[in-house]
């Protein structure tokens, strides 16, 4: 590195500057506070630029919604569609002694028509130019989020009409059917054997099957045993040979399956458990019909804003068979 002139180098090259050196000594303090910061000490960054931004996006969950594992969706008609109407048959007449010139007794049958109302409803999205590109540039895509949003509210209220119907319309949920028979009572189950909750769900839940299919179901019948969150850990108390009330449950029925459906803790009867078989003979013994499941809507422009609506359809929980129903209250406390 080249030395740099002093004041005598650059007096010696023609360059005189005679009040130089008095003028650097004379401001020498001066010139060290040019030096002194007048700004806060800091790391010259803002810290929103040291920020990552996630692209993904963390959901509030929801409760789980289980009917449909209960019982299968099925599409009936359209959103046109005013109700559903279905027929029940049941056999009569009696048989004699055959006799060469009797005419004897006749049999026949004899048709009921059931029906149940279509409930259409609906939500409505909006979202304007501005929040669009304001969300955009947080990664967030704002119209499709709002999207899913819809379809996450009709599927909430899908599985809640096919539990407990739409009040003031004749439609039902397969958890308040009118024509369902009454629930059993038992005794808490917070202090119970294993063996004794077995013993619960064997007499009174397929105790009652047994009894009101007359035979037509079966230990070997499919069926869901339905239970609360709640309910759900008792399946997993121990005897003293270290077996579950599941592990007992599933040696005796040759095809359970457990369903958790949160609602059932909030019923004012307390917590309550089902035991359903889905089907006897051949024969759904439920159904959760629609018209439409989802049908979205045209989008509809604004000055600077966007609206579309979404809409589905329901006819509740149609129960077409009770007797595959039996249920218990009285387990929790």
């Amino acid at each position: 590195m080249s030395k740099i002139p002093s004041f005598s180098d650059a007096a010696r090259e023609g360059f005189v500057f005679p009040q130089g050196r008095k003028w650097i000594l004379n401001n020498a303090s001066a010139l060290a506070q040019d030096a002194a910061l007048i700004t806060t000490p800091n790391t010259t960054v803002p810290v929103e630029f040291t920020a990552y931004i996630d692209p993904k996006v963390i959901e509030i969950l929801t409760a789980p919604r289980n009917a449909r594992q209960i019982f299968p969706e099925v599409q009936k008609g359209d959103w046109t569609t005013s109700y559903d109407k279905w027929a029940t048959e049941e056999i009569t007449g009696s048989s004699q002694p055959y006799a060469d010139y009797a005419n004897g007794t006749t049999s026949g049958v004899n048709t009921q028509w059931l029906s149940r109302e279509q409930y259409v409803f609906q939500t409505t999205i909006n979202y304007g130019d501005r929040e669009v590109d304001m969300s955009a540039q947080a990664k967030i895509n704002l119209a499709s989020r709002k999207q899913i949003a819809a379809a996450n509210v009709l599927d909430i209220d899908s599985n809640k009409f096919a539990l407990f119907g739409v009040a003031g319309k004749e439609i039902y949920g397969i958890l308040n059917d009118p024509n369902l028979p009454a629930s059993g009572t038992v005794t808490a189950w917070t202090n119970k054997t294993s063996e004794a909750i077995f013993n619960d769900i064997l007499t009174e839940l397929f105790g009652s099957l047994a009894e009101n299919s007359a035979g037509h179901i079966t230990n070997s019948t499919p069926m869901k045993l339905v239970v609360s969150p709640a309910m759900n850990v008792f399946l997993g108390k121990t005897n003293s040979y270290g077996k579950t009330v599941q592990e007992m449950l599933n040696q005796y029925f040759s095809a359970l399956e457990v369903v958790v459906l949160p609602e059932l803790a909030t019923l004012s009867a307390g917590d309550t458990i089902l035991l359903i078989a889905p089907e006897v003979n051949g024969m759904p013994t439920a159904e959760l019909p629609f018209g439409v499941k989802m049908k979205a809507g045209r989008v509809i422009p604004d000055l600077s804003s966007f609206r579309q609506k979404f809409t589905a359809s329901t006819y509740g929980g149609i129960v077409y068979q009770p007797f595959a129903f039996a249920s218990i209250t009285g387990m929790a406390g």
